[in-house]
């Protein structure tokens, strides 16, 4: 049973993405736009932060390991615009116009069709710019990060994208509670600078709202940490709980504000 709800699930998935590249291609003139657009847009992101390291450091780190770092913003960030953004929106736009009943009788989990039915393709390159410059980065660095620390830190990235989607995913839940919250997909892409920095870069209260209390401040540090053998056992742990919570909290947020759309008669 569960072999086939895996293979039903993960089947959809590639539906989906074949579905929206077909979309792209029948406007490439937007498509080939957009995408140079972003990554002319990432160019520019690590050109600055090139520039702002040549002469010193942020937070004690090096100009090579903020462009690590940099690096795993990019491909956090292309997955935020690539995905979670379009599927938010749409979400949203659902509740509000009461088309979300086309989303709930499917016979499908509502979350996971919620996240991932939509998708663009433009930052596509964005993933492989990351990926390039980190790997650039650490050869810069002389540091061989060991198979244990790759696999950590792909397994803390992929954490890092669903801890930004679940807190994502209950700000837009809010739409069942307040009529009209029009700009409220615009919160997580505002805040996203926040995790473009190493998280020792805050201090006092900003440190702690920003790496206890709402720990997007630790999104991309602490999968850069591990790559680069800064390891901090207690923040990781921690990371890892506070996800585990945003998920679980998710869910439950959902299933209340569920109820209230129901009995709303939509």
């Amino acid at each position: 049973m569960f072999n086939f709800r895996f293979k039903t699930y993960w089947q959809l998935f590639w539906k989906f993405r074949k579905i929206h590249l077909m979309r792209a291609l029948e406007y490439r003139g937007d498509f080939y736009f957009w995408t140079f657009i972003s990554t002319i847009w990432t160019l520019f992101n690590l050109f600055f932060f090139d520039l702002l390291t040549q002469t010193g450091s942020i937070g004690g780190w090096n100009r090579h390991e903020i462009l690590v770092l940099i690096g795993v913003f990019t491909i956090i960030d292309a997955f935020t615009w690539s995905i979670f953004y379009h599927n938010m929106k749409d979400y949203t736009s659902a509740v509000f116009s009461g088309e979300l009943n086309q989303y709930l009788v499917k016979p499908i989990n509502i979350q996971f069709l919620l996240m991932t039915h939509s998708n663009s393709f433009n930052n596509l390159p964005r993933l492989i710019i990351g990926a390039v410059v980190i790997i650039k980065s650490l050869s810069a660095l002389n540091y061989q990060p060991s198979l244990l620390q790759i696999l950590a830190f792909l397994g803390l990235l992929a954490l890092a994208c669903l801890f930004i989607y679940f807190i994502w995913f209950i700000l837009a839940t809010l739409s069942f509670w307040f009529e009209r919250l029009d700009n409220i997909n615009e919160i997580i892409p505002s805040l996203r600078r926040i995790w473009q920095v190493p998280r020792s870069v805050y201090t006092g209260v900003a440190s702690l709202l920003l790496t206890v209390i709402f720990p997007i401040g630790l999104a991309t540090s602490i999968p850069t940490e591990v790559l680069l053998g800064k390891i901090s056992t207690s923040w990781t742990a921690y990371f890892v709980v506070i996800t585990l919570i945003s998920f679980i909290f998710s869910q439950i947020f959902f299933k209340i504000s569920i109820r209230k759309y129901a009995g709303a008669g939509n």
